[in-house]
């Protein structure tokens, strides 16, 4: 059986439910507008929302937050690991890096803190993310770079002992989306996955490209978190 993860209440892999995430739009700072929008979500079906928490002075806002809702957040973290350790240490269960946008000595700061505190890490890679020299190594496959780049991310945090993991891969194309994450999880078939495409687009047209993807790589087995991502309300996502 497939390793699980525990995030609050929430058990996500194992065999278990596949859970609908989604994210918050509003700024952490307008706190009721936060909270309208995470009880919105729970009406519509989401089981987790990411949030980002893009600066230090936010971090009591999310502390708010993650105890006056009862939906599952998961902080979005980008390049700081300072924001992290906040974000754990703020009560969120869950965080999402790309370790390796952060130096290894500050890196086994977050780690630590993930281990003490009991969070979750999803790691990941985008399509139009990846580095040159990721793409350069996959001969200029976009499929294979973010296999590259995951596989790079999982193993410094497998490395360091820290397993509580989510694996993430996702494109705005169907076709490397899907070949990118039938890699990784060719790689490490015990960890969860987050499956979604990016920048899917608006309204139909976006909802008919993500659940080509997600429906696809659902069918083999990989997906115990998806996110229908749209440039719309969340409540559509």
């Amino acid at each position: 059986m497939k390793r699980s993860v525990q995030i609050g209440a929430l058990r996500i892999g194992g065999g278990g439910p596949v859970r609908v995430e989604s994210m918050l739009k509003v700024s952490l700072s307008n706190r009721e507008a936060c909270a309208a929008q995470c009880a919105s979500l729970l009406r519509a079906g989401c089981e987790m929302a990411r949030v980002a928490l893009p600066r230090p002075e936010l971090a009591p806002d999310l502390k708010w937050l993650v105890f006056n809702t009862d939906l599952t957040l998961m902080a979005d973290i980008h390049f700081d690991p300072t924001l992290a350790v906040l974000a754990m240490e703020a009560g969120c269960r869950a965080i999402r890096i790309n370790p390796g946008n952060m130096p290894l000595n500050r890196l086994n700061d977050v780690i630590q803190t993930a281990k003490a505190l009991g969070v979750t890490i999803r790691i990941g890679a985008n399509g139009g993310s990846v580095s040159g020299r990721q793409l350069e190594a996959a001969g200029g496959d976009r499929a294979v770079a973010p296999y590259i780049a995951v596989r790079e991310q999982a193993e410094l945090l497998l490395g360091a002992g820290f397993e509580d993991l989510i694996l993430s891969a996702k494109s705005s194309s169907v076709p490397e989306c899907v070949r990118a994450n039938v890699l990784i999880a060719r790689e490490y078939p015990d960890f969860p996955f987050h499956v979604g495409l990016t920048e899917a687009g608006p309204g139909d047209g976006g909802i008919v490209k993500g659940a080509a993807g997600i429906s696809a790589l659902l069918a083999q087995g990989i997906g115990d978190t998806i996110r229908v991502s749209l440039t719309d309300a969340p409540e559509r996502e």
